[in-house]
């Protein structure tokens, strides 16, 4: 766990991986009040029988599929239930994935992908910030679903605002993200109004380098070895036992577009301050931009930080 959240984190809580975990996650924290991690077991943490009917009404309405009532008995975790839904996830695939629903008196915070196009890295910082903070994480195109990835950081701003809008219409919106989310969120603060908070965020401080897609700037992965990247994945929990095959494909796809929209970018103008939470992110922000750094070093708490200036 980074030391930047872990003073914030119970031990043991082992976070979402993919937007399935998530969903559930964020249902079953809604249902028993509280956050829990994904090996956890529902009856074992104090949910009845009242409780799991909610969950199955919940699928039935996300997922357009009726479960059986002893579902939760034979996948009584975050991490096996979602084996029974995965076939059925298309319609997680879109930019907007809820983490965390919040308790309604501070608006959402939306984080940004990093360069492997994945939101699940910010469900611990959602976990840190505490119920009370609503998290949206921003996935890419193309992960989950066969769609093309876009390859220009202000058409991925354009989509990730047209995506907000349709759930959020009036601001104000805080925004944020780690490696290119950072300058995807600059350019979605430029397009839009009242964002108090714009913040770039060190990726290390939410996760360690060796992840999802680490080591590729320094070597790009061929074709032929995506299938020993999975099963390096499956084998260090990054990735779910069950993820389809392709998701290696994808991810490869995903993080080259990512890494051409990056070297592309032209920064817009923009008037506002921007929050800087460790390093500053590889894909460089205007010099010109009024930036406000905060220290979140081994000493450092990434949350309370936020929490400070989210109020």
């Amino acid at each position: 766990m980074n030391h930047a959240l872990n003073e914030t984190i119970e031990p043991g809580y082992e976070r979402p991986r993919d937007p399935v975990e998530i969903w559930l996650a964020r249902k079953w924290q809604y249902i028993l009040g509280f956050a829990v991690g994904i090996r956890e077991n529902f009856f074992g943490i104090g949910g009845n029988s009242l409780d799991a009917a909610r969950v199955i009404d919940a699928i039935l309405v996300e997922f357009d599929v009726q479960l059986p009532l002893n579902v939760l008995t034979e996948h009584p975790t975050v991490e096996r239930l979602a084996t029974v839904l995965r076939a059925y996830a298309g319609r997680l695939s879109g930019p907007l994935v809820a983490i965390q629903d919040g308790d309604g008196t501070r608006p959402p915070l939306f984080l940004v992908h990093p360069d492997n196009g994945q939101a699940d890295l910010y469900c611990l910082l959602a976990y840190a910030l505490g119920e009370e903070y609503a998290v949206y994480g921003i996935q890419a195109a193309g992960l989950y679903s066969d769609a093309e990835p876009r390859t220009a950081v202000t058409a991925m701003a354009q989509a990730y605002i047209d995506a907000i809008r349709a759930e959020h219409p009036t601001g104000p919106y805080l925004l944020g993200g780690c490696g290119i989310g950072a300058a995807i969120a600059y350019e979605m603060a430029v397009r839009l109004d009242d964002v108090p908070l714009l913040a770039a965020i060190d990726a290390e401080l939410l996760q360690s380098p060796d992840t999802i897609t680490g080591s590729w700037p320094d070597e790009p992965p061929r074709q032929q070895d995506l299938p020993r990247i999975l099963a390096s994945w499956q084998e260090r929990d990054l990735v779910p036992e069950d993820v389809e095959p392709e998701f290696a494909t994808r991810s490869l796809r995903v993080w080259q577009a990512n890494q051409d929209a990056a070297r592309d970018w032209t920064p817009s103008p923009y008037a506002g301050p921007i929050d800087v939470f460790g390093r500053q992110p590889i894909t460089a922000l205007p010099a010109t931009a009024v930036q406000r750094v905060h220290e979140c070093g081994a000493d450092g708490r990434l949350a309370e930080a936020l929490r400070e200036l989210i109020g």
